[in-house]
């Protein structure tokens, strides 16, 4: 009897040392995962910087202004300027 009960003890403690290995297998491939997923939007967070500091350079908003709303840069000879 005591030698089926240290088969039981030894098994169960077995089978907690096999669960505790596939946990931390899982957990392993989820922070994988993870930290694949955070350098993917790091890389587009400094992509999306990078655009828009590019769109907002005064030559892409001048052409942008002159294509799309068809504004034309004003001459200074033609600017008034109206005091109160």
């Amino acid at each position: 009897m005591k030698i089926f009960g240290l088969v039981f003890i030894l098994s169960v403690f077995a089978f907690g040392v096999v669960m505790m290995r596939i946990e931390i297998n899982r957990s392993g491939r989820l922070i994988g995962k993870l930290q694949s997923e955070v350098q993917i939007k790091e890389a587009r967070n400094q992509y999306l910087k990078l655009e828009a500091a590019r769109l907002s350079s005064p030559e892409v908003v001048r052409k942008a202004a002159s294509e799309n709303l068809h504004l034309r840069r004003t001459p200074p000879q033609q600017i008034v300027v109206l005091e109160d």
